[in-house]
């Protein structure tokens, strides 16, 4: 069984993802400056803009002006990182 190809891929794969789900654990963010956002293959990156762009206006409303500014901040950094892909792709 492992010197099927597809059992190998899969294995690889599958450590990818593991090790992918690893490097999420460990990352840290000061504060609300980090945004995890993960976009299911066959997603309209469209869709997700949008919701950004509603989130956007409704972090505008927090009370403390530090906390505003640093949930802005991250979301038009994730904004404009998104502008830089054209489809949600399986990768």
């Amino acid at each position: 069984m492992a010197d099927d190809p597809s059992a190998a891929d899969r294995n690889v794969e599958i450590w990818k993802i593991k090790k992918l789900i690893k490097s999420l654990e460990a990352a840290r963010g000061n504060g609300t400056s980090m945004i995890s956002l993960i976009i299911p293959p066959k997603d309209q990156i469209s869709r997700v803009a949008k919701m950004l762009a509603d989130e956007f206006g409704t972090a505008s409303n927090i009370k403390s002006r530090v906390n505003r500014l640093s949930v802005l901040g991250a979301i038009t950094s994730v904004q404009q990182r998104l502008k830089l892909y054209n489809k949600a792709s399986f990768r």
